[in-house]
């Protein structure tokens, strides 16, 4: 028995009450609140459950429920973002440039207009930065998570490049900034809410924080795995000591040690 659509009239409490169906959606399908949802019999028929934009015109998403282990993902929006790399690198040439270019402003002639003096400072403040500090253009999808950020792309590939040329060292190094910044990313989006006022807006957040399903790997299959290499097959039961009964009617032929006897 299944039972969806669009259930922004309906209580889900009421609803789970009286069916005792299980709601399976667990994303945002119009604003920030759950209104398409699924609500099943088994929640185990469907593997894989994801929110996708629609391909109507509509201002809530399409819910895709599937039963298959490997789903059609949906086509990927591609979205492009611009940042500037900053290297210690960059800061030393730059230094060093500035010390030898001390003149840069010798040749002005002052002026009292205070807004062609700003102009003057930008537009040179403005070259210097785009060629010490050029900016660079980084593609985005739909499927990227919630703290990703230009400059954190441009790490992961970067990352990704040094380990496909043999510098593990130098991967693992930019591995710990990348994880530093996204750590920094999540925090300063739940600093923004306030956890005793929007309780459910936070855990709201935090479940965003969690990775993205890995299609075919679900609670039973991760169970059966960790249960097999925790179990040795090969297992004996060790022997019982010559201090303990083997059965109940050996008591009465064996000397127990007695309190009095320990003292």
């Amino acid at each position: 028995m299944v039972l969806g659509g669009d259930f922004n009239q309906l209580s889900h409490d009421e609803l789970v009450e009286r069916t005792g169906l299980t709601q399976i959606v667990k994303q945002q399908t119009r604003g920030a609140n759950v209104l398409d949802r699924i609500y099943v019999l088994c929640p185990l028929q469907y593997d894989t459950v994801r929110v996708v934009k629609s391909v109507v015109r509509s201002d809530h998403q399409a819910v895709v429920a599937s039963t298959a282990s490997q789903p059609v993902r949906p086509n990927k929006q591609k979205l492009m973002g611009t940042h500037r790399k900053i290297t210690p690198t960059q800061h030393a040439i730059f230094l060093q440039y500035i010390l030898n270019h001390e003149d840069l402003f010798e040749n002005h002639t002052d002026t009292l207009n205070t807004q062609s003096e700003f102009d003057l400072f930008y537009n040179i403040a403005t070259v210097l930065l785009d060629a010490f500090y050029p900016q660079s253009t980084v593609t985005f999808t739909s499927r990227d998570l919630h703290y990703m950020t230009a400059a954190i792309k441009s790490k992961l590939r970067c990352k990704n490049r040094l380990m496909r040329t043999g510098r593990v060292e130098e991967a693992n190094s930019l591995a710990e900034h990348i994880g530093k910044d996204i750590t920094r990313r999540c925090e300063k989006r739940l600093s923004l809410i306030d956890g005793r006022v929007y309780a459910k807006s936070m855990w709201a957040a935090v479940r965003q924080q969690d990775t993205p399903q890995v299609y075919g790997v679900t609670a039973e299959s991760l169970n059966e795995h960790y249960g097999a290499i925790s179990t040795d097959s090969n297992y004996q039961a060790p022997a019982r000591k010559q201090s303990v009964a083997q059965s109940q009617s050996n008591l009465s032929n064996m000397e127990l040690t007695s309190e009095w006897r320990m003292f």
